[in-house]
């Protein structure tokens, strides 16, 4: 295996930063020189990566054989990771919006806090987040319908609003809290809540899975109690219950699945009556 070290410099820029070519397909077979010179941009301003990184550490022929780290917290950056097909990012800090866009394979390790929108209309490969994650994890652009495909992304903090929109496949695992309308119009795939939810899950969802361990609001009208399970399977994790186990939302004549934990939500109590 091959490392490059790419160390913030002091007083990096404030304005955004478009940092897409951050990617072990774009650095494979580059001198640190080279890697330097890669174009990037400050705001509207054209720049390069050796502006704003020192970067030290030798290169691999192929991707697959590239770890690359990333020394210091940038919080204005954006893209990193953005469709890679193989690799590995480490950041060691916190990093912008559109962590690990649109990524096929690989693996981004986030130590620290992401933006919105990491790992956007991801394919493949895993995302891990050992910090909070903002807004739209996994989720589509705006305007588009086409989120999150493939791959895992696991945040050991909470998630912002409106995680997995439009998800039609893949496994998002949050530790700790979600925000709003997590799994919003989602056809396929899985999303496991650790902690607590706000309200609106599954808004629209047409297909797929989502679990809440926590506590969550009152549930949208469109979901139907089925069961009560004595646990929740989501891929290979089985969380023990007992969960209440609906199907909706009946709105979009969807046929996703929703396990809402039953110690947790004794304000869900009236949906027996209904078994």
């Amino acid at each position: 295996m091959a490392d490059i070290t790419l160390t913030a410099k002091a007083n990096p820029p404030f304005q955004p930063l478009d940092l897409r070519e951050i990617s072990p397909d774009n650095f494979a077979g580059k001198t640190p020189e080279q890697i330097a010179s890669l174009p990037i941009w400050i705001g509207n301003h054209p720049s390069t990566l050796g502006a704003v990184f020192d970067v030290k550490g030798e290169t691999s022929a192929t991707p697959q054989d590239l770890t690359i780290t990333i020394e210091g917290g940038l919080p204005n950056s954006r893209r990193i990771g953005a469709k890679m097909t193989a690799g590995k990012i480490i950041i060691n800090g916190q990093t912008g919006i559109y962590a690990g866009a649109e990524m096929k394979n690989g693996q981004i390790i986030v130590n620290g806090d992401a933006g919105e929108w990491a790992g956007l209309a991801m394919k493949g490969g895993s995302i891990e987040i050992t910090g909070n994650a903002g807004n739209f994890l996994g989720a589509a652009y705006r305007g588009a319908r086409s989120g999150m495909k493939g791959g895992i992304i696991v945040v050991k903090g909470n998630a912002g609003s409106e995680a997995a929109a439009w998800m039609s496949g893949g496994l998002i695992k949050i530790s700790g809290d979600a925000g709003l309308m997590p799994g919003i119009h989602m056809t396929g795939g899985s999303i496991l809540i650790g902690g607590n939810c706000p309200g609106r899950v599954g808004a629209s969802m047409t297909g797929g899975k989502i679990a809440v361990v926590g506590k969550t609001d009152d549930l949208l009208a469109g979901f139907q109690i089925e069961e009560i399970k004595d646990k929740a399977k989501i891929e290979n994790d089985k969380i023990p219950g007992p969960f209440y186990a609906f199907s909706g939302d009946n709105a979009e004549a969807g046929t996703g699945k929703l396990f809402i934990h039953k110690e947790k939500n004794p304000h869900l109590a009236g949906y027996e009556a209904f078994l």
